[in-house]
């Protein structure tokens, strides 16, 4: 099918008609949209002979013959994924729309200047307590699938955070107290798993970090121990006993 030859006549037909805005009072009146005939994206002018007047259901038609055209191009699927799911036009969005829309979102990956667009947009912003409140909710039972977490886990090699970041995440934690249940969580989470410092053996340490954790640990307290504590010590230190005396 020659999507670009049925995209010209509908622009065609629109020009044929002289079409102009006018106020809704008038009888006569009808609801138009203002289009980019070479899309904004592919550096298509604002000028009057690159804008057409077209009806809500010629736009949309537009707009999803732009992602046939120019397959690929990111910018022109989301265009079509918002007017998909926009409530303002009065048409009827069929069901296939809706897949192929979603479908283009899935599969077209976004390029890495918009990547950098977003992560400059979002620099600075703080959530407030509701938001934060929410999306932890939203994520509650959610569980990482293994691609999800070797992404992360890729994005993260090689970076290191600075001092100002250590220092950050050291103030956040402070006085944090974690319950039972998310202890558990943690505990379970790690059960069967090789530590990744298992076999390795630690170097000796300079004179300059004996300093810095003795500094650390200057004036800490030690949080005085539950009897499921001791009585876990107790058992411990009875089995290496036993051990020792097979050996």
């Amino acid at each position: 099918m020659n999507y670009q030859k049925i995209y010209d006549a509908v622009i065609q037909k629109a020009k044929s008609e002289n079409r102009i805005r006018i106020n809704k009072s008038y009888p006569n009146y009808i609801y138009y949209e203002n289009h980019h005939i070479i899309p904004a994206c592919l550096n298509g002018s604002n000028e009057p002979y690159n804008r057409q007047l077209l009806t809500d259901k010629e736009h949309y038609v537009c707009h999803k013959l732009l992602t046939y055209i120019y397959k690929g191009n990111r910018k022109l699927a989301c265009a079509f994924n918002r007017m998909t799911y926009s409530n303002k036009d009065k048409h009827i969005k069929s069901s296939r729309d809706y897949a192929y829309a979603r479908e283009l979102m899935r599969t077209i990956p976004v390029s890495e200047e918009s990547k950098q667009k977003m992560s400059k947009s979002q620099k600075g912003k703080k959530h407030s307590e509701e938001q934060n409140k929410q999306h932890s909710e939203s994520m509650k039972g959610r569980k990482q699938t293994q691609e999800e977490k070797d992404k992360r886990a890729n994005s993260l090699k090689g970076k290191t955070r600075t001092s100002e970041q250590r220092k950050k995440m050291s103030e956040s934690a402070k006085g944090k107290v974690f319950s039972k249940e998310h202890l558990k969580h943690l505990s379970d989470s790690h059960k069967g798993k090789i530590p990744s410092n298992k076999g390795k053996k630690q170097g000796p340490r300079s004179e300059q970090d004996k300093m810095n954790i003795s500094k650390k640990l200057k004036g800490r307290k030690k949080p005085p121990r539950t009897k499921e504590h001791t009585q876990k010590i107790i058992e411990s230190r009875k089995n290496n006993k036993l051990i020792n005396k097979i050996k």
